[in-house]
């Protein structure tokens, strides 16, 4: 037994490096997407901030200022993101990944082996669903991936908290415990920085508690008025936990144009029908990096957001346990729930629930529902588990009708991978006609049957029919259930080997060779920002060479526009950014550049030969690839006056992240007089960053009274005739309050534990006396 143990932990530590070796190498990047286009430059200037003896409370060099700490995807306070403070980023980021894929693996290993089922269901429902489609193809998101590693636990730590029995209750110490570790549970989901995946995670758990209310005919411990009353109270403490982050972000979200979503926005990147082609043909719409699948994806919204395939194994199997029969069985009947009510809900626009969803007060702040697929994914690993566990378990009738199933299902296996093949190439071809010109064209290609994205699977569909025959046929030797569970992880390593992984780079610095640019050591000199002005298209093409979306990071350059879910009102409504830095109105901001002097953009760098070039700037070079770069003398400065004309002198000394002095001496433009006593007359100083709440500025040590400009930027009136030096300073709003309770609840959890622990003592030494 000891060494089963061994080799299972030994499984959970190693397959990940197995199944996704050529990532490691790239350090866990290569989607050139949302890896190095947000979270590896976040945690870069993490690393750089605290090296330098800051707190990472504001980042200066994105958008004019963005709050770090309060923003939930930099997820300060999530123990892993540490790693990247006492590590190279090009470490941290790797271990961090390949962590997290270990821990979704023990996760559903522990959730399945709860369901009663045997070492080896429980091996393989942890590896089919921690390297399942959504974790593969979010592995471009850190925070997702992150966070979505910890809903088997989730999972596993509710069930455990209610499933025990009518006598649950009487166990104290054992009950208090496991309220605790589900309170600690949910709150670390939370802390790994999506808060999208938390809430689909409860919403999820919620369903599936009140499946399992059912499937026990509706008494016991797990009744549905328990749920419903104790399921809010463990949310409620781990949202206790979790308040040193949510409320900073409280006060950040208030000021953002995420609290004004259209339903359209709600709905974005909905899971689209056609995507359920794969779950057989996992690569027939192409990819987003080509390599050995080298066709572009052509499928609708994105990749990441419409990819769930689990394997031909899996998905055969959770077919077979959703056979009839399993309304009535209590371990499968809350699976099926789950995944029938996650499905309607990955739909989005197109199925049921969200339009009902949309209208609960805070669903709106979210998007994407295709991200749902993580329930789907995890309702169909557990529910392939319970069948390995029935096909090697005592033989009953119902197991009988298993086996004879499966061996149905596989009599003819050219035949049924024919059929499963052909069908959803016939289905392409006969919507190719109603196809836009370009997508036709990526269609016909994709039906070509020598190509990589189709006999790549059909040999996989092959090979998974004839292990389930083979282990259908001799289930009176049950090591012959490896073959099956061992096919899947050859088909997930397939995926895990592909999936965002260049064709041509071997090491992570030949991601970076981009940012070489010959433009970049003249912005490094310069307190200005830059402006880049691309598309969307253009934004993830090459994002390094243009230094897109937060790239700048990476360079130290400061940037006007942002990359992240955030975006300042303020700000929206006069450049219209969007939340990967682009915006519609460029062509109007290029034609009228007045505005570039209070933003301080010195620099603007056109990413396009059809953008006009902006108007008062001077072209400074063009490099080979059409990329030109123009230079704006009107650019203010980081502090300025507001008029231009008033006379005197501002110096801007930065010592952090978050921290500055302005040294400034003015004097009346009309040589003095009566006005200069009213305050309302007094120049107007101007700082060229963001008034987010939090800053403080002091004259002397006291505190002084600002104002906001322009944009929203931090203002204060000064006396003129008078050298005046001021102090200014960021601290997170909420922070403290968060900290304190947060600190709180620890302490009400940690009294919880201890009552317990003290009442079952007590509750012995009567028994024994």
């Amino acid at each position: 037994m000891r060494s089963g143990r061994v080799g299972i932990a030994a499984a959970i530590v190693v397959l990940p490096g197995l199944l996704l070796a050529p990532v490691w190498r790239l350090a866990g990047l290569g989607a050139g997407e949302d890896d190095v286009l947000y979270y590896f430059p976040s945690r870069v200037f993490l690393h750089e901030t605290v090296a330098a003896g800051h707190w990472p409370w504001l980042n200066p060099w994105t958008g004019m200022d963005r709050p770090y700490a309060a923003d939930p995807q930099s997820a300060l306070w999530y123990p892993s993101t540490w790693l990247f403070v006492v590590l190279p980023p090009l470490w941290a980021y790797p271990i961090s990944l390949w962590a997290h894929y270990s821990l979704a693996l023990w996760g559903m290993y522990r959730l399945v082996r709860s369901l009663g089922t045997d070492r080896r269901a429980a091996v393989f429902g942890g590896v089919v669903f921690a390297f399942c489609g959504f974790l593969l193809a979010h592995r471009a998101h850190l925070a997702m991936q992150h966070a979505a590693a910890w809903t088997p636990w989730v999972f596993w730590r509710l069930r455990r908290l209610w499933g025990d029995g009518p006598d649950a209750d009487r166990r104290t110490r054992r009950a208090a415990l496991r309220f605790v570790w589900a309170c600690v549970a949910v709150a670390l989901q939370c802390f790994a920085g999506h808060l999208q995946v938390a809430m689909l995670t409860g919403l999820g758990s919620l369903v599936y508690l009140l499946a399992m209310v059912e499937a026990r005919g509706g008494g016991g411990p797990t009744s549905w008025r328990r749920v419903v009353t104790r399921w809010p109270v463990v949310w409620i403490c781990a949202g206790g936990l979790f308040a040193v982050q949510w409320l900073p972000t409280l006060d950040y979200l208030s000021l953002s144009t995420r609290v004004h979503r259209t339903y359209l926005d709600f709905v974005e990147n909905s899971w689209n029908p056609v995507s359920a082609l794969n779950y057989l043909l996992p690569m027939l719409f192409g990819q987003r990096t080509a390599n050995f699948f080298e066709q572009p994806y052509w499928g609708p919204s994105h990749q990441c957001e419409q990819f769930g395939y689990l394997g031909i194994v899996p998905l055969l199997l959770a077919a077979l346990a959703l056979r009839t029969g399993w309304r009535a069985d209590d371990r499968r009947r809350p699976w099926g729930v789950l995944l029938i009510f996650s499905l309607l809900l990955a739909l989005g626009g197109f199925g049921p629930v969200c339009p009902l969803l949309y209208w609960i007060p805070g669903a709106s702040l979210f998007r994407a529902p295709a991200r749902a697929l993580l329930l789907v994914d995890l309702s169909l690993a557990a529910l392939a588990a319970l069948v390995v566990h029935d096909l090697a378990a005592t033989h009953t009738p119902s197991r009988v009708r298993l086996r004879a199933a499966i061996q149905r299902l596989t009599r003819h296996p050219i035949r049924t991978t024919l059929l499963l093949v052909g069908i959803p190439l016939l289905l392409v071809l006969l919507a190719t006609p109603l196809l836009p010109p370009d997508a036709r064209r990526a269609a016909l290609l994709a039906l070509r049957p020598w190509k990589p994205a189709v006999w790549v699977p059909a040999l996989m569909i092959l090979g998974s029919l004839l292990a389930l025959l083979v282990s259908a046929r001799r289930w009176q030797q049950p090591r012959w259930l490896w073959l099956p569970i061992a096919l899947t992880g050859l088909d997930l390593g397939v995926m895990g080997w592909t999936i965002d992984v260049p064709a041509k780079a071997t090491r992570p610095d030949e991601l970076f060779t981009a940012l070489d640019q010959p433009w970049v050591a003249a912005l490094q000199e310069s307190d200005q920002r830059l402006w880049v002005v691309t598309d969307t298209a253009g934004v993830y093409a090459n994002p390094l060479a243009c230094c897109a979306a937060n790239t700048n990071m990476l360079l130290h350059l400061r940037s006007l526009s942002d990359y992240g879910p955030l975006q300042p009102r303020g700000l929206h409504s006069f450049f219209g950014f969007k939340p990967w830095g682009v915006t519609p109105h460029a062509k109007r901001l290029l034609r009228d550049t007045g505005w570039m002097r209070t933003c301080n953009v010195g620099w603007v760098l056109l990413c396009g030969p059809d953008w006009p070039a902006p108007a008062d700037c001077d072209l400074v070079m063009t490099t080979p690839e059409g990329t030109r770069l123009y230079r704006n003398s009107a650019a203010a400065g980081m502090a300025f006056f507001e008029n231009s004309a008033q006379p005197g002198a501002v110096h801007y000394i930065e010592s952090g992240p978050q921290r500055f002095v302005v040294s400034l001496d003015t004097w009346p433009a009309d040589g003095g007089g009566a006005a200069a006593s009213d305050p309302t007359s007094w120049p107007r100083l101007v700082i060229s960053r963001l008034a987010w709440p939090g800053w403080q500025a002091r004259v002397d040590g006291q505190s002084v009274a600002f104002e906001t400009a322009d944009f929203g930027l931090l203002a204060l009136r000064v006396p003129p005739g008078e050298p005046v030096e001021v102090e200014w300073s960021y601290f997170p709003p909420g922070l403290r309050e968060g900290t304190t309770i947060s600190g709180l609840t620890a302490l009400v959890l940690l009294a919880v534990l201890g009552r317990a622990y003290l009442r079952s003592d007590a509750s012995g030494r009567r028994q024994g006396g």
